[in-house]
């Protein structure tokens, strides 16, 4: 079964200027809506209410179910290859030691249970050595847990304390961004993701923002929406583009 989706890319073009000349970092923002999550349940919408610089809406976790969870994906080279969308000269061989900076924004309503929120998982590409998978190397997961704010929009930034671990097998220590790179650093990235889990029958949190930085400048932001219209924005250096992609199944 082949399924064509849209997606919007809004690019911002930023000039930096170095003491050698003139170097050019790119931000690139995409839209996305429910029907590019890949292969869960997808998300509810959160109508007129998301974090500043990401409205009007944002995205809820998925309706109540046995098992059900949603996921999006900035991929390479699948479901929509969103890596290379989003970093276009980047993407292919991007490495845990090109990150700068992940952030998101989540909040979770009144009666949220502890230790639930939007998490991100982080994979490798497969290196065809004690790899975990046929497609992916390693697998690292945020420390969502300790996420505690209720009721407001709320950023976890690698910056401001967000950490991960390996999620394969016995999983790892906690990590630091910094110290992932000196541990992790060449490892190609195949995939920055948002997920929710499917044992949380009934989850209600609300995601927006997220936001790759690496260390060359380029910036990639996903602002989560309703299903995405077509745009064409010319002028003030803003280019809406509306993209069309096939996901075979």
């Amino acid at each position: 079964m082949t399924k064509g989706k849209t997606l919007v890319m809004v690019c911002a073009l930023a000039m930096a200027f170095a003491v050698a000349g003139v170097s050019r970092a790119t931000t690139i923002q995409i839209n996305v809506g429910p029907s590019d999550v890949p292969d869960e349940t997808q998300p509810r919408v959160n109508v007129g209410d998301a974090p500043t610089g990401f409205g009007p809406d944002s995205w809820q976790g998925p309706v109540s179910g046995t098992g059900n969870k949603t996921n999006w994906h900035a991929r390479y080279n699948a479901d929509g290859d969103a890596l290379s969308i989003l970093f276009p000269s980047d993407a292919a061989g991007m490495t845990i030691g090109d990150l700068a900076d992940i952030s998101y924004y989540t909040k979770r309503p009144t009666g949220t249970p502890a230790g639930q929120d939007w998490y991100i998982l982080m994979y490798t590409r497969p290196t065809g050595s004690g790899d975990a998978s046929s497609w992916y190397h390693d697998r690292f997961i945020s420390n969502y847990g300790a996420h505690t704010a209720i009721d407001s929009w709320t950023q976890y930034s690698t910056g401001t304390g967000m950490t991960f671990h390996s999620n394969v097998g016995g999983g790892g220590p906690e990590m630091t961004l910094a110290q992932m790179i000196t541990a992790h650093g060449t490892e190609l990235v195949e995939m920055i993701s948002i997920q929710t889990a499917s044992n949380w029958n009934g989850f209600d949190g609300y995601i927006d923002g997220l936001e790759i930085t690496l260390t060359n400048g380029n910036v990639g932001k996903v602002n989560f929406v309703p299903e995405p219209t077509t745009a064409l924005l010319l002028g003030g250096g803003l280019v809406g583009l509306a993209m069309r992609r096939r996901r075979l199944h």
